[in-house]
């Protein structure tokens, strides 16, 4: 079989795994099935993909990085707990009940850390492969993007054209609410993320007709679904993809991307806001984060441990905010990891912005890049409100979009 032949299969193997996260990738719970098809195949296909191209190398920072993160989660999973350490984890002394107590490692709970490096090694595996792709290749994994989110669009749109809102059960390991999708939010993060991408590919390939309908579909379906903010965030992504892909001057995109921020936080601070209206007075977003922050304050510098948040919470919230519906994450990404993660898991979301602003800098000028740029602002700025990361659904396109930020592209940068 001819080497072209070849990379083709390397492209559709990795497209194939895309559109299975997007379909199968929705659930948010623990030890879900769906997940260990999705992680099983990933590894898979990345894997070939990767020992087929293994001389073709990838960006240096994006490797290390990947090993710092990498060996951050393993270093909870090894013997290396002392009295020392153990007096720094505030969580001990309280007495809680935690299950899979390992005394002599870090993390509180081996079993929630390993589930996390596996979905970790899932995702390195599936960025470093499309990282090694030629970039008309890397390029050619738009269209199974697209086509995944159709899936979820269509799936959203037969669930919302009955009366009421239909949640399909016994269909995978977890109810379907919204499209693929258990959690309405992550589904509304997909959908309008995916506008920057789909503005740029159908402008490119000369589809206006279908941009249009994409966009005005993408609006409509998130808006049967309950996310005016949703809505509100989607028509401001859809400007500004506009505006970002047709700028030419590099002081033009970077003031515009500053602008994405200012507004993406307004947006998503609007989208907590209107949330917190639904729940029991109190039990919003602002008090987990306060109880969050006392959790990290007291297990500095080393936290307790990846994936454990929900065995380590109860032992810092107050007994009026107990309620039938339990706290399973910070809904917010950052403030977890440092609960989990301590001081490391802190310099590394540091290093990782630093890395992400210096390489938007760098490729400002290329258009695949800056539709990228756009998609992963969103999710970083939702996961300051929720959780959308710890959703395969998301995280796999999530990578995605780094991948297209990281490569080397048409030039060498």
């Amino acid at each position: 079989m001819r080497e072209t032949q070849l990379s083709e299969i390397d492209k559709y193997l990795l497209g194939i795994t895309l559109v299975l996260a997007l379909v199968l990738g929705g659930g948010t719970g623990t030890g879900l099935l769906t997940d260990t098809v999705i992680q099983l195949v990933a590894v898979v296909t990345s894997t070939f993909v990767c020992l087929r191209r293994i001389d073709r190398p990838i960006d240096r920072r994006v490797f290390w990085f990947m090993v710092a993160a990498g060996l951050a989660i393993v270093l909870q999973l090894l013997p290396v707990a002392t009295e020392t350490t153990r007096a720094t984890q505030g969580i001990l002394p309280r007495k809680v009940p935690i299950s899979g107590l390992e005394p002599s490692t870090i993390g509180l709970g081996v079993g929630r850390t390993v589930e996390v490096a596996g979905y970790f090694l899932t995702l390195c595996l599936f960025l470093t492969a499309v990282l090694k792709l030629r970039f008309d290749q890397a390029y050619g994994l738009i269209p199974f993007f697209l086509a995944g989110v159709v899936l979820n669009l269509t799936a959203g749109l037969i669930q919302y054209s009955y009366s009421g809102r239909a949640i399909v059960t016994d269909l995978f390991s977890y109810d379907l609410k919204a499209g693929f999708f258990v959690n309405v939010n992550h589904y509304s993060s997909l959908i309008f993320t995916s506008i920057p991408i789909a503005v740029l590919y159908f402008i490119e390939t000369n589809r206006l007709l279908v941009l249009a309908v994409y966009i005005i579909s993408a609006l409509l379906i998130l808006l049967a679904a309950g996310s005016a903010a949703g809505v509100l965030i989607g028509l401001a992504i859809t400007v500004l993809s506009f505006v970002v892909l047709f700028q030419r001057n590099r002081a033009g995109i970077l003031s515009v991307l500053g602008g994405t921020v200012i507004l993406g936080i307004y947006s998503v601070g609007v989208w907590a806001r209107l949330q917190a209206e639904t729940l029991h007075l109190g039990f919003g977003r602002l008090e987990v984060a306060r109880t969050t922050l006392d959790g990290i304050g007291d297990n500095i510098p080393f936290g307790i441990g990846y994936g454990n948040f929900v065995t380590g919470y109860p032992s810092y919230e107050k007994s009026e905010m107990i309620f039938r519906t339990y706290v399973n994450h910070a809904h917010n990404e950052y403030l977890e990891l440092v609960f989990e993660g301590g001081l490391l898991a802190a310099v590394l979301i540091a290093v990782f912005l630093v890395l992400f602003g210096h390489r938007v800098f760098q490729t400002i000028q290329w258009p695949l890049q800056r539709a990228a740029t756009l998609a992963i602002l969103f999710i970083l700025i939702h996961s300051v409100v929720d959780y959308p990361l710890r959703t395969l659904g998301v995280a796999v396109p999530f990578t995605l979009f780094l991948a297209f930020l990281f490569h080397r592209g048409p030039g060498r940068c």
